[in-house]
């Protein structure tokens, strides 16, 4: 297994030599008195002064990997806030305040001062946005005022913050500054376009404080070309980091030192200091990223030679001193052997430590992309057979959150000390940070297949896990996305294993897939009807399907349904069940959901106005209803269109009522205005029932599937009256869903029954 190598010049037969050398200058020394006390203190000088400055060096070597390592944990909240906005592009403030507390981000990064997403707008695009930085009122920016930009002027688009969060200081006065034009505003463009972090100077106020800023991407994953970064282009993700907190942490460790972070040079340049050393320290300098550099000063020995009374005194004591002498001068000698093998020990650390996770102790991305690129070339020139495998644990932000960060942490290691052990020892085993593995093989270890490989690594984190924070074993699921072959970069190779991961979770979770074309394809084509729907909702191109409700007893339609469809300019009207999952993926569900409630409402308001008061049923999501959010929008709909609340009813599939009392809370509230609530897509089950007993449900909509498979009349009549008796047992309304029309006996006919106490209080919707 790949680890890394030490490095130790000290070798045992020439220290061995080198101590034989020095006692036989002791010997020599401890003969002739007076000259030995010379070359001693000349001898104890040097070693000392030369001690000093590979201490210094040390000092100096160790400060610039930890603060490049403080830049580096600084980066790892940034590529997860990305991964955040990856997965929520539409996030409002609150979703992202949330998502900051649940990380616990400004207690794990005390150095933090503000985050936030920078999100490039258009003129078109700026009402849009200010609904978004307002949670819902258009026009608005946060706060309830009215989005101004600043400085003020139209332009073809304006880099404006979306969302931010600020350590102990109130989130206001961002909402409209164009950072583009910013002196930061080049930089910005530059992220963009090449895909590439930054790490510069912010001046924020009278203060300056250190900014990292990273491009985010549909999907995650930066395309290859500059256009694509461009098309696929959804904001940064940038961070105020106070620096002389990092400083002051560094400098624990080194008393009496002063260190200094500069960036650029000349009149320009911009620094950080802290801490302090005596005059006539000395400076050293290294270069830590990104033309950022870090200088240490700290006090060394004097080159030249002292003149002490302890010399005097060991020139006239005699033979005894000079023995003494003479030991001390191959102590000193043989310290210079040491000091060295030091020095040589705390480089081979310094550069595991940039190789390597600080968690795991695994390869990190610079060592895998490393051993990709070696990998690629032999394969090249052996042409032998090479695999990534990306490896991620399946919910394991759930474990996060019910057992702690330490739990998770612990879990981590352990899931790496598993791949390691079920691998072979030429096999390569990486973290790249979170939940996410890498797995790299070649040649022989690929003789039975890289599926075989996954089965192994599935059969070794199967069993489960004890961790000291939890009081029962942890049972852990991973997806596994493979990709094979050549590529023309390592980053290509992951990237492929990614989407193959991604496949494999869509797919169900704890198993591996294996890379194709069609997946990228497949991958393309839902980033385009991402983008068509986000297009859909700017250009009007949702309508409202209205689904009559009839009652069974009376054959008298009371109310409609109201269904979301789209009319797409070439593809014509799109399925719900195609365009429906990618809504609420994208997050578009929440201000897609909140038209079709108002419209539906509207329509509702129509028809009492027209002598005909019938109730509407609107379909909210677990997107729309998990916000806080959600009875504010129905009682603005009902505000806006004038509509009876008894009139409104809101149905809720079954995977949006989570159990916890947040859910009874919302739904009750609900009931508070009026509102009338029903439970979704009910199949025959437990769960489905301890809903019913558990929540305020008014109606129980039945899936058609409990009687679309019958065909006698008796057995409709008896599953009819089986319904009826349950929303008596419930004091529920029951609907049967899409009871569909054509040729042959009418089915309203069958499951009206006979016309007996059975039939009262049953309803069915259709397509007539």
């Amino acid at each position: 297994m790949h680890e890394g190598t030490q490095v130790d010049d000290e070798r045992p037969g020439r220290s061995g030599v080198r101590r034989g050398v020095w006692a036989a200058a002791a010997v020599t020394v401890a003969l002739v008195a007076a000259i030995i006390s010379i070359f001693g203190d000349m001898a104890s000088t040097r070693a000392d002064n030369q001690k000093s400055r590979q201490a210094a060096a040390t000092s100096s070597m160790d400060l610039a990997s930890t603060l490049r390592l403080a830049i580096q944990h600084e980066q790892d909240l940034v590529v997860s806030g990305a991964a955040f906005f990856v997965n929520s592009p539409d996030a409002t403030q609150a979703q992202f305040t949330r998502w900051m507390t649940a990380e616990h981000a400004f207690a794990r990064y005390p150095e933090l001062y503000a985050i936030s997403e920078i999100a490039m707008v258009t003129p078109s695009e700026a009402a849009a946005f200010s609904v978004r930085q307002a949670g819902g009122a258009v026009g608005t920016a946060a706060g309830g005022v009215p989005l101004q930009i600043t400085p003020a002027g139209y332009r073809a688009f304006y880099c404006l913050p979306a969302v931010w969060d600020v350590r102990s200081t109130p989130q206001a006065g961002r909402s409209g500054f164009d950072i583009c034009q910013s002196p930061y505003g080049r930089s910005l463009l530059h992220m963009r376009d090449s895909g590439q972090s930054a790490v510069l100077p912010y001046g924020s106020g009278n203060t300056t404080t250190l900014g990292l800023g990273l491009p985010i991407y549909q999907g995650g994953v930066m395309p290859a070309t500059t256009e694509a970064r461009q098309s696929a282009f959804i904001g940064w993700i940038a961070e105020e980091v106070d620096p002389h907190v990092a400083l002051v942490n560094a400098l624990r460790a080194h008393p009496h030192t002063k260190v200094v972070l500069r960036f650029g040079s000349g009149s320009s340049a911009v620094s950080f200091a802290a801490g302090s050393a005596s005059a006539g320290a000395k400076a050293t300098t290294v270069d830590i990223t990104n033309g950022w550099h870090v200088t240490t000063s700290s006090a060394v020995a004097p080159a030249g030679i002292i003149g002490s009374t302890a010399a005097g005194f060991r020139l006239g004591v005699g033979l005894l001193i000079s023995l003494l002498l003479g030991a001390l001068i191959y102590v000193l000698g043989t310290s210079r052997s040491r000091a060295i093998h030091l020095v040589n020990e705390g480089t081979a650390q310094l550069r595991h430590q940039a190789l390597h996770d600080p968690l795991t102790g695994l390869s990190n991305r610079a060592l895998i992309l490393d051993r990709i690129r070696q990998m690629m070339a032999r394969s090249e020139r052996e042409h032998t057979r090479m695999a990534a495998l990306f490896i991620d644990v399946d919910d394991f932000k759930d474990i996060n959150d019910t057992l702690g960060h330490n739990a998770g942490d612990e879990l981590l290691t352990a899931v790496g000390v598993r791949l390691k052990a079920a691998l072979r020892d030429q096999d390569t085993v990486g973290r790249l940070g979170g939940d996410e593995f890498v797995v790299l093989v070649e040649g022989t270890s690929l003789d039975a297949g890289s599926g075989a490989v996954a089965d192994r690594i599935l059969d070794a984190l199967s069993d489960s896990f004890d961790l000291e924070d939890s009081d029962d074993p942890v049972v852990v699921n991973v997806s596994i996305g493979i990709a094979e072959g050549e590529r023309s970069t390592g980053e290509e190779l992951l990237q492929d294993a990614d989407i193959a991961l991604y496949q494999a979770k869509a797919n169900g979770k704890h198993r591996a897939v294996i890379f194709s074309q069609s997946m990228q394809v497949a991958l393309d084509d839902r980033r385009h009807l991402e983008s068509d729907l986000h297009s859909a909702f700017e250009h009007g191109q949702f309508f409202v399907r209205y689904q009559p409700t009839v009652d069974l007893s009376t054959r008298a339609s009371t109310g409609v349904e109201a269904h979301l469809g789209w009319r797409h300019p070439t593809r014509g009207v799109v399925a719900p069940e195609t365009f429906v999952p990618v809504l609420e993926s994208s997050g578009l569900m929440v201000p897609v959901g909140r038209w079709l409630l108002e419209a539906a409402c509207r329509h509702g308001s129509n028809l009492q106005r027209e002598g005909r008061p019938q109730s509407v049923s609107v379909m909210a999501s677990a997107s729309q209803f998990e916000r806080d959010g959600f009875v504010e929008d129905v009682r603005a709909a009902l505000a806006s269109t004038g509509l009876d609340p008894a009139s409104l009813i809101v149905t809720f599939p079954e995977t949006a009522l989570a159990p916890d009392e947040t859910t009874i809370a919302r739904l009750r509230c609900l009931k508070t205005e009026g509102v009338r609530i029903a439970l979704g897509e009910f199949e025959s089950g437990y769960s489905s029932l301890t809903y019913l007993q558990r929540y305020p449900i008014d109606i129980l909509k039945v899936d058609r599937s409990l009687v679309s498979g019958t065909v006698d009349p008796g057995e409709v009549a008896t599953i009819t009256r089986t319904l009826t008796q349950l929303g008596k047992v419930f004091g529920v309304d029951i609907i049967i869903e899409d009871v569909p029309s054509g040729d042959g006996p009418d089915p309203l006919d069958e499951l009206a029954g006979t016309g007996t106490e059975a039939d009262t209080g049953l309803f069915a919707t259709g397509t007539r």
